[in-house]
């Protein structure tokens, strides 16, 4: 019997570590590309799945060019093509952290990248172009300079941004962080022109009819490198495997390179797209239903869980903060309550003073390299510790609305203080504090959103990538908002009937005490 305890013992340890290496391999065969799905032509997300498209996960497809690029050298590299779906300023750390291998992402080498990105060849050069309104003055521009006392935007963080001062006497617009919205600002006026490259110009123009490309005379146009390239991890250069990514990048000739931007252009979200504001609303819902969908589950998993494990750490340090330091207590006892209270009001003030956005890159960032966790469990990690901090001043307000008689008589009766706390105090408390807790689920609904500079893709993170899809903005974030409306109503409907039920008294009960 124990020869056979050890025998099973050996063979289970060999079978872990068996298992242990084949994951290891697994995770090796993967070749994980970062993109923000986002930037049509050279990459979007969607739920039509074709020849091209690769799975995120449960979110849909990526399509598009960078996509192409991507699974040719995933092919020849014999890995599975991973697409991480992540928003630009999110791209560089996360290739520093190794959560992705590379960056095909429509990305410039400049020099400042150049200082943390180790870049390939350009895998694709374009041409930089203006788009402006249709029938507008700016339409028939051939120089840069004719935008003199014009108002121009670029894309945040980007080279096209940084172009615009070459225009003497511009109006340097603040940049935006994606194409949908800097479309929205050219539309209502607020700017005269976009900066963009061709292609993407090419693929905005077809589902908005009221806009134009503006092309400039040879010599006149903007002094930029218009060529993208293929970002890896600093330091990688003349390693095996950046010599390798670029040799099966230089294998795709510029034939195919060619051939595929012709593909993504034809791929591109665009046909059947209606003239009308709430018709282009239906299209956009009708063809992308499954995208918000997925949007809503992960935004309502954040929030009912994030609440949640946010109301038990508000239980256990509102329980904290609401212990008195008694005289009668030893020193000893005095100096750990002491130190308690010290560490609740820090974590209190630090959590309820500080943006969640904020908390959101600080701490995915600093634990992803020693944690491993995906996006999806950071989120609601973040949530919960920065949901536990309201929810500890609320606790502790439901503890000291609580009548001290209810103490006393639980003692009279021979509870001790942890029974009278658990069993007396926190029920009413919670009681109490229901509205303001029920209150905190529906601003974690909205506000789980800022959760997406960490790549996590809730309901705004995917609507995002929609209007950068169809480059609607204005009809996009509508259905949102409507989205957004009926779970915070849904939720409040529900909380108000919860708490008419708390506070229901047994008809019985009110004879009694008549």
């Amino acid at each position: 019997m124990k020869k056979l305890t050890k025998v099973l013992l050996v063979c289970g340890i060999l079978f872990t570590g068996f298992i242990q290496l084949v994951a290891a391999e697994k995770k090796q065969e993967t070749f994980t590309v970062g993109m923000e799905c986002n930037y049509a032509p050279f990459n979007w997300q969607t739920n039509t799945e074709t020849e091209s498209a690769v799975a995120i996960g449960s979110a849909g497809y990526c399509d598009g060019y960078d996509v192409m690029i991507s699974q040719k050298i995933a092919d020849d590299l014999d890995r599975e093509l991973v697409i991480k779906k992540l928003s630009w300023d999110g791209l560089q750390p996360a290739l520093e952290s190794g959560e992705i291998d590379a960056i095909i992402a429509g990305m410039t080498a400049n020099d400042e990248r150049e200082n943390g990105i180790d870049f390939t060849t350009p895998y694709y050069e374009s041409e930089m172009v203006m788009i402006v309104r249709k029938d507008s003055a700016e339409e028939k521009a051939s120089s840069i300079q004719d935008f003199s006392g014009k108002t121009v935007i670029g894309q945040k963080n980007t080279t096209y941004d940084e172009i615009i001062d070459q225009i003497k006497g511009v109006d340097h617009a603040t940049p935006k962080a994606t194409y949908p919205e800097m479309l929205l600002a050219l539309q209502n006026k607020e700017v005269d022109g976009i900066t963009a490259e061709m292609p993407v110009a090419e693929g905005v123009l077809e589902t908005n009819d009221d806009l134009a490309i503006t092309t400039f005379a040879k010599g006149k146009g903007f002094n930029v490198d218009t060529s993208v390239s293929i970002g890896l991890k600093d330091g990688t250069r003349g390693t095996k495997f950046f010599n390798d990514v670029q040799a099966s990048l230089d294998k795709i000739s510029a034939a195919d390179r060619s051939e595929m931007m012709k593909l993504s252009t034809k791929l591109q979200p665009k046909e059947g797209v209606p003239t009308n504001f709430f018709g282009k609303v239906g299209w956009i819902f009708e063809n992308n239903w499954s995208l918000f969908l997925y949007g809503i589950q992960i935004t309502l998993l954040l929030s009912i869980v994030g609440t949640l494990c946010g109301l038990i750490i508000g239980l256990i340090l509102g329980g904290v903060r609401a212990v008195e330091v008694d005289d009668k207590d030893s020193t000893l006892v005095k100096g750990l309550k002491r130190i308690a209270h010290g560490f609740v009001s820090l974590y209190v003030w630090i959590f309820r003073g500080t943006p969640m956005m904020v908390q959101a890159i600080f701490l995915y960032s600093i634990f992803r390299p020693i944690l491993h966790w995906n996006a999806l469990t950071a989120g609601i990690v973040i949530i919960s510790i920065n949901t536990g901090a309201y929810m500890a001043e609320i606790i502790r307000s439901g503890i000291q609305a609580v009548d001290r008689g209810q103490s006393e008589g639980a003692r009279s009766i021979g509870m001790n203080n942890t029974q009278t706390m658990f069993n007396i105090i926190l029920p009413q408390a919670i009681k109490n504090s229901f509205p303001s807790i029920g209150n905190q689920l529906i601003v974690n609904i909205k506000d789980s959103s800022m959760l997406n500079v960490i790549g996590l893709i809730e309901l705004y993170f995917q609507s995002s990538s929609v209007a950068g899809s169809v480059m609607l903005f204005t009809e996009t974030f509508f259905i949102t908002s409507i989205i957004y409306l009926l779970l915070t109503s849904v939720a409040t409907l529900i909380l108000n009937f919860v708490e008419k039920r708390l506070n229901h008294v047994p008809q019985n009960i009110e004879s009694e005490e008549a």
